[in-house]
């Protein structure tokens, strides 16, 4: 109900800001379409951007920050708009969630991050605008611009190519901080816009703080962590600047095509180094049923039995048919096992990743009897990515792309007035 009250207020404060601004001495910096927004909240959340990402406020520094927070809350506006003309406006138990996932991040209890807020001088509701703009860009992109977008098996094939050439070269763990260039006429914008990040992280402040608060790529509120980068999948540009930074250490901005980049590189490792736990395989096992007090000779027996039942299986299709063939046994797939997770079992951690394709091991004691397992294939032996996790990251630099497409195509279709200069 608190959230709904906050919102209400919010939706109040919109709809009498021409008046409620002449009455209170309020300027109007900018009009989105219907909306505007004021001095009072560019300097709240000029506010809110310093003190989340533990920079040290001065004068100088909320100058500096105006130009780049007063875009982001004009985008954020077109983005709530967007979302109100689809029916796609967050509700408040997303509200909540999503609070209730930031407190947990950051090891806060319930209800603390509010408590927070307040203890640095921001106003809740300016968190929570940023929070709604942000749930509603996720559904918007879900509805409008997923829909767009598909990862070809050419082009996985095209990406593992390539993968295949980086073999024991050197991948990355990177963050980035993106400001893309939309038009001609802003790039000049974004220069400064990504000078003054540069600055920012140069002077101490958090990486992951500032690429939340300013990062305009798919990963901002990850703080900007791109996970794992495969070699050879990023811009030329930026992987040449990879191989000259050193962990924990962040980059110059880069110029691409999108835009600017900073990148800071987390940790890195040797690619497709040999991680036999991390090793997945698909399995099909057949029980045969032995009470859990059989003897020890009723065992031995059981299991002979169970050597013979599965002679001549050579594949996870001969295991299925075996198991209808002997009374009382079951079959079933397994799909997707951690060669790690085996451990809990010492003879099946032995034993199982040593198959090769079609080959059985067993049988084992396990609560419901005798089991056996045939291997069904090996996912990730060679250390190199597997085809979901390429198509997942094509899938994903894709829709970061088409989103700022629509993006701009919201900007250009938007009746935007900026009274303040942006310099």
């Amino acid at each position: 109900m608190s959230a709904l009250i906050t919102r209400l207020t919010v939706a109040l404060l919109v709809v009498l800001l021409p008046s409620l601004a002449s009455a209170q001495g309020l300027r109007v910096l900018a009009r989105v379409n219907d909306d505007a927004i004021t001095d009072f909240d560019l300097s709240q959340r000029v506010l809110f951007a310093i003190r989340t990402t533990g920079l040290q406020d001065s004068p100088d520094l909320r100058q500096r920050m105006a130009p780049q927070v007063l875009r982001q809350m004009i985008d954020e506006r077109l983005q709530l708009q967007d979302a109100k003309r689809l029916g796609l406006k967050a509700s408040d138990a997303e509200l909540q969630q999503r609070l209730n996932d930031i407190e947990r991040a950051a090891g806060m209890a319930r209800g603390q991050f509010r408590q927070y807020l307040q203890s640095i001088g921001v106003p809740p509701e300016i968190a929570l605008q940023q929070i709604e703009a942000q749930i509603a860009w996720t559904k918007i992109v879900r509805r409008k611009v997923r829909p767009q977008v598909d990862v070809s098996e050419a082009e996985i094939d095209d990406t593992l190519n390539r993968v295949r050439t980086n073999v024991g070269k050197t991948e990355y763990r990177v963050a980035e901080i993106f400001v893309p260039i939309d038009r001609a006429d802003l790039a000049d914008e974004a220069k400064r816009n990504i000078d003054r990040l540069g600055d920012q992280v140069r002077r101490g402040a958090p990486f992951g703080a500032v690429a939340q608060q300013f990062s305009q790529g798919a990963t901002a509120q990850a703080g900007g962590e791109l996970g794992w980068v495969l070699p050879g999948t990023l811009d030329p540009q930026l992987d040449a600047a990879l191989g000259r930074l050193q962990p924990r250490q962040a980059s110059e901005p880069i110029r691409t095509t999108a835009g600017w980049h900073i990148l800071y590189l987390i940790d890195k490792r040797q690619f497709a180094a040999a991680r036999p736990d991390d090793v997945r395989l698909n399995l099909t096992q057949m029980t045969l049923p032995l009470p859990v007090n059989a003897t020890p000779d009723e065992v031995a027996r059981a299991t002979a039995d169970a050597q013979k039942a599965v002679a001549g299986v050579r594949s996870c299709s001969d295991l299925h048919a075996r198991s209808h063939e002997l009374k009382g046994a079951t079959s079933g797939d397994l799909s997707g096992i951690r060669v790690g997770d085996l451990q809990a079992n010492p003879q099946m951690y032995e034993q199982i990743p040593r198959l090769s394709v079609g080959g059985t091991a067993g049988p084992f004691r396990v609560a419901e009897g005798l089991q056996v397992v045939a291997l069904c294939s090996k996912v990730g032996s060679d250390g190199l990515p597997t085809r979901d996790a390429i198509s997942q990251q094509l899938l994903i630099q894709k829709l970061d792309a088409a989103g700022r497409r629509y993006m701009r195509d919201l900007r250009r279709q938007a009746t935007i007035d900026i009274k303040q200069p942006q310099q």
